[in-house]
């Protein structure tokens, strides 16, 4: 049997090695591709010099601590390893890693980090309609190790699987939500010790990049990153930012709240902190289907969740014009110290701490209801069953009952199928969680997403990613913390706004919305709906899409198109996203089967 393993871009042959050659020595049974970011205090424990290679640091480690070795080591990774028995090792770090596929063919077990490396070793180009259909249902396979592809797994974050001639075992060696509880003195000591680790993880960020950029928004999480980058940079460094924005044609409606432009913010922001470097690219023509097909061919996987993505291309071109060579982000902001507490509403509740309830709902960010209907959103909906809130949301919202309808604009017969097919796997993601238990294991899910999608921008503009509040110890820091520290009275991502003080502009501090990314939808489908019309007619020659999309309904909200901007989510959910999320599915289609009618 024969091995052949890809991580990142350069293909490894480890079909002669076995774990009994596999020492600490340059012949190393380990593949590693990412970033170790302890690996100093790893080699140190180890015994081994400062400078010992990613590969043999991984070899080392596992031959001390075995399958205890990934809980040791901190970074964003995936690695694998040659076992005795012919079997593979393959591992993803927990909460960030790039991706892992895996699959067997014939005599050969392979495993890679880019997909194409498995379909050159002869494994078929064969689309998984099944999983295609279940992500524009919105049932994203959570956690479990399936693909686009048949025949090809891949490896969730925080998890080992063996392959070997039998098949495989998965064993998921990362419980998010085996946290420690973090309790200190005062709201201050919690404010310094959040500070702390922010500098740290972007110290560590730092370390591996020559000149990074940041893709900045008007929001919390990247300034507050943004500040701790700049401090932590060498004197006379500067720090350039990326910030898009929606059309400049676009203007939001009179009297709107929504927070769609962030860039006047990051104007601000940038005038308080003299080293950066603020590069706003243009978005003019960054539509949905922006180089779709040039990411497909640096992954061979469609977008995160089959999203629209078009926006962010303008970033990082701007960034590989300015020389960078990596990009850095905030992704995981709102899973740290901008945390929501989305929980709130029902621990309060079931605590029976009223005041604070009725005072957290009261000012509840972006929710201008009733204070009745608050509460019985954001506490009485997440406790009742699946049919019963379905049933309660179309009462007080017609059409709203099913969101994730508005957003697949799937056939009755592909929603049946799906029910018939994952209905005992069915989550209802539109309600908020009634635990801090249940609300890590949707972010943990939520952060095992979009990885091909990271290494295809990378792939497409030659430069790496990194983001700076992925760093595993700021993580589990801020998953302990207390409920108030995140939500106390009026005051909602209570952590982040104490952190921001004196950092960036108090209008930017206090701004309770969160922003709208594809919010200019109307103006960028509206132009080109003829075009996109005459391209869902041709899906009709797709016997799978043809009989999952509802191609119908696409031609009549084309055809039925507003004149304003539609705000009513049941008008504005299935031509914002709803259009769009098929549209990307079937080009993903038309890549994967080499067509080019669509």
């Amino acid at each position: 049997m024969r091995w052949r393993v890809q991580l990142g871009c350069e293909l490894a042959d480890l079909a002669a090695l076995s774990a009994g050659e596999s020492g600490c020595h340059v012949g190393s049974a380990s593949a590693v591709y990412g970033w170790l970011d302890n690996r100093d205090e790893i080699a140190s424990r180890l015994g081994l010099p400062s400078d010992t290679p990613d590969d043999a640091l991984y070899d080392c480690a596992f031959k001390a601590w075995g399958d205890e070795a990934d809980r040791h080591l901190i970074g964003s990774y995936c690695a694998i390893t040659v076992l005795p028995g012919e079997r593979l090792r393959l591992v993803r770090s927990p909460w960030s890693a790039p991706p892992l596929h895996f699959a067997a063919h014939g005599p050969l077990r392979m495993a890679s980090s880019v997909l194409r490396a498995l379909f050159a070793a002869g494994v078929p180009r064969e689309v998984d309609y099944d999983y295609l259909a279940d992500q524009l249902a919105q049932d994203h396979h959570d956690g479990e190790p399936s693909g686009w592809y048949k025949g090809i797994g891949r490896v969730p974050l925080g998890t080992r699987i063996v392959l070997g001639h039998d098949g495989w075992e998965e064993t998921r060696f990362y419980d998010p939500t085996a946290v420690e509880s973090v309790r200190l003195k005062s709201d201050a000591d919690y404010v310094e010790a959040a500070r702390e680790l922010i500098d740290r993880a972007a110290q560590v960020a730092l370390g591996h990049c020559r000149r990074p950029g940041l893709l900045l928004s008007g929001g919390l999480d990247s300034a507050i990153v943004a500040d701790a980058l700049l401090r932590q940079m060498p004197t006379g460094k500067r720090l350039p930012s990326f910030t898009f924005g929606p059309l400049a044609a676009w203007k939001p409606a009179p009297g709107s709240d929504l927070f769609a432009d962030e860039r006047e913010f990051v104007r601000a922001f940038a005038a308080m902190h003299p080293g950066l470097d603020p590069h706003f690219p243009a978005s003019e023509g960054h539509d949905f289907d922006y180089r779709l097909r040039d990411l497909y061919a640096a992954c061979d996987a469609p977008t995160a969740n089959i999203a629209n993505v078009g926006i962010l291309h303008g970033p990082w071109e701007a960034a590989r014009q300015a020389g960078c060579d990596v990009v850095l982000n905030a992704d995981h902001g709102n899973f740290t110290f901008s945390n929501s507490a989305q929980w709130y509403p029902v621990e309060l509740f079931s605590r029976g701490r009223w005041p604070s309830l009725l005072a957290a709902v009261r000012n509840h960010p972006g929710d201008p209801r009733s204070l009745g209907r608050k509460l019985l959103a954001h506490v009485g909906l997440p406790l009742l069953t699946p049919a019963l809130r379905r049933r309660v949301r179309d009462l007080a919202n017609p059409g709203m009952g099913d969101k994730g309808q508005l957003l697949s604009l799937l056939t009755p017969q592909a929603r049946a199928d799906h029910r018939r097919r994952r209905g005992h796997r069915l989550a209802d993601s539109y309600r908020q969680p009634r635990s801090r238990r249940e609300w890590i294991m949707r972010v943990w899910h939520s952060a095992d997403s979009g990885e091909d999608l990271d290494l295809g921008f990378e792939r497409l503009y030659g430069m790496r990613r990194r983001d700076v509040t992925a760093w595993r110890p700021l993580i589990e820091f801020c998953l302990g913390l207390p409920t108030d520290q995140f939500v106390k009275g009026r005051e909602h991502r209570r952590l982040a706004r104490q952190l921001g003080k004196g950092i960036m502009p108090e209008a930017q501090r206090t701004n309770p919305y969160y922003g709208m990314q594809h919010a200019d939808w109307q103006m960028r489908l509206g132009a080109r709906r003829g075009e996109l019309a005459e391209y869902a007619a041709r899906l009709r020659d797709h016997p799978f899409l043809a009989k999952t999309v509802d191609l119908a309904r696409i031609d009549a909200l084309l055809t039925n198109w507003p004149e304003l901007e539609a705000h009513d989510p049941v008008d504005a959910l299935p031509r914002s996203f709803g259009i769009t999320r098929a549209l990307t599915a079937a080009s993903f289609i038309g890549y994967a089967e080499g067509r080019n009618d669509f």
